[in-house]
């Protein structure tokens, strides 16, 4: 009995094998061969090639070599008083495709969130069917104006998404969702003059005299108010603009100075300036036409009573009155 039970000791010490991998599981372990060798083992040369991602901060593991890796939308820096486009933003960050499908909001581009749902439901699933149909969504989609920032970030990364996926049949995309950062960023960037001699000039220059129509470059969902120099603008109670632009005001009157700083409040913040130049001086307009210079000296004019005949041929135009 002794010799039985130390038998059984014995044996709860051998570890048992481990069991082989079983379907959809996937062993990074190196072919002996290789392991032997010291060698490391490298893709195969069938392998798809690695495609660079979109430019920006990830925060998904290591692609695998080979993986054909795609960025995902960034993060968007979503408030309570955004339009619905910021929560289908961040339904479709975090890929809830389910959210997206079942969702009744109202939106000004709604052909952007069809293609939002549809790439959502091909990346999920991998089903050629749902790739076309994706990529048919995707074509209606065009035209989207500069200050909708989240609606272009999102088209990018569905345009890549489905090109990707094109160019490698069979294939299935890794995503490297965007962890830091934000592609579009609540800032002002600068003034476009709308009317006036300094319309569309570099400078945004206004008359002293104040009532310039202005617009505010950069990205925005809302502006609540327009400061100048710290003081804000009174519009009578009126908005600025629609949500997400454009947002437009009237230069004030200048008041001793001859540029004013420009600023904006907003929720969530605003950041940047913009500096707005007063100026009653006419904007430097094109040079005058060069023409072809005479081959004999300038013509002069003869008086209605004297007509004056042609030069025969080789002749020279006279540069003095004719004589009576």
């Amino acid at each position: 009995m002794a010799a039985l039970g130390l038998l059984f000791l014995t044996s709860g010490c051998v570890i048992p094998p481990s069991p082989p991998p079983g379907p959809g599981t996937t062993t990074t372990t190196a072919p002996a061969s290789a392991a032997a060798s010291g060698t490391t083992s490298t893709a195969s040369s069938n392998a798809p090639p690695t495609v660079a991602p979109l430019p920006g901060p990830g925060d998904g593991p290591p692609p695998a070599p080979g993986a054909v890796v795609i960025r995902w939308v960034p993060i968007g820096p979503a408030a309570p008083s955004d339009p619905p486009e910021g929560t289908l933003y961040e339904l479709l960050r975090n890929r809830d495709c389910a959210g997206l499908r079942e969702s009744t909001l109202n939106t000004a581009f709604p052909e952007v969130w069809t293609a939002a749902e549809a790439t959502c439901q091909a990346l999920a699933t991998d089903l050629p069917g749902d790739w076309d149909r994706a990529r048919s969504a995707l074509s209606g989609v065009a035209g989207l104006p500069p200050e909708r920032c989240w609606e272009i970030k999102i088209t990018e990364s569905l345009r890549q998404a489905v090109d990707l996926r094109a160019a490698h049949p069979g294939v299935r995309l890794q995503v490297d969702s965007a962890g830091v950062g934000d592609d579009c960023p609540r800032q002002l960037t600068g003034l476009t003059v709308l009317d006036g001699p300094f319309a569309g000039q570099p400078v945004p220059a206004v008359s002293a005299a104040g009532g310039t129509q202005v617009r505010l470059e950069g990205f925005f969902v809302n502006v609540d108010r327009i400061l100048v120099d710290g003081t804000p603008i009174d519009n009578g109670g009126q908005q600025f603009g629609p949500q997400f632009g454009p947002f437009v005001f009237s230069a004030p009157p200048a008041t001793g100075t001859s540029a004013v700083r420009i600023t904006v409040e907003a929720t969530p913040p605003v950041s940047g300036a913009a500096v707005l130049v007063y100026s009653d001086q006419s904007p430097p307009g094109p040079g005058p036409t060069p023409t072809a210079p005479p081959t004999s000296g300038p013509a002069t004019t003869p008086p209605a009573s004297a007509p004056q005949s042609a030069p025969q041929s080789g002749s020279t135009t006279r540069l003095t009155e004719p004589q009576p």
